[in-house]
């Protein structure tokens, strides 16, 4: 199955998980392990080679990177470089620290792979292409906030009560700035 699917078009999928991770838990039977704690003690005989594909049109990834959504990556690409240029000197100072965090929750909205996807079924292309645009709007404005900061130039008070704004909207992920943190000491892990 596509766990993503619990969530995303079946709304008590979540529950259903949680019911089946409690109903493990009391089980002698079954353990639930990751994946990468079972391949540590279970190696399989036979390696398999996955060939690249998705659950996209066609089996491949044009669903996300087409004709229709190339610009979307070339925006991702840049915005993304310049945070992560940016981010060294915000995160140490800390009256920058909202602003950051605030570009951090716009960074990984904007990545969402839901933008690409809407823009390339058709239905609502302009609903995701005006969330993308927003999410990289707000991001941009932000970084360029956090540039003026760290150069002693600019209003970081304007700047502090826009990521305000802008967290009010979208305030997921209440822990991204220890994310940040550990991404720039290359100590994030992934597994």
């Amino acid at each position: 199955f596509d766990s993503e699917l619990f969530g995303h078009w079946w709304f008590e999928g979540i529950d259903f998980l949680a019911d089946s991770y409690r109903a493990l838990a009391r089980s002698t039977a079954v353990r639930p392990v990751r994946a990468s704690a079972h391949l540590r003690v279970s190696r399989g005989a036979t390696p398999l080679d996955l060939p690249a594909g998705s659950w996209g049109r066609d089996g491949n990834f044009t669903m996300w990177l087409n004709p229709g959504t190339a610009w979307t990556w070339k925006r991702i690409w840049q915005l993304e470089e310049r945070f992560w240029n940016a981010a060294p000197a915000a995160l140490a100072s800390p009256e920058t620290h909202l602003v950051l965090g605030q570009a951090a929750r716009e960074l990984l909205l904007m990545q969402s792979s839901d933008w690409q996807f809407i823009i390339s079924t058709g239905e609502g292309a302009d609903y995701g292409e005006r969330r993308f645009r927003g999410h990289a709007e707000a991001l941009d404005w932000l970084i360029v906030a956090m540039e003026s900061a760290a150069a002693g130039r600019g209003d970081l008070a304007s700047a502090t009560s826009r990521a305000e704004v802008l967290r009010e909207q979208d305030s997921l992920f209440p822990d991204v700035l220890a994310a940040v943190a550990a991404a720039l000491e290359g100590s994030l892990v992934t597994a």
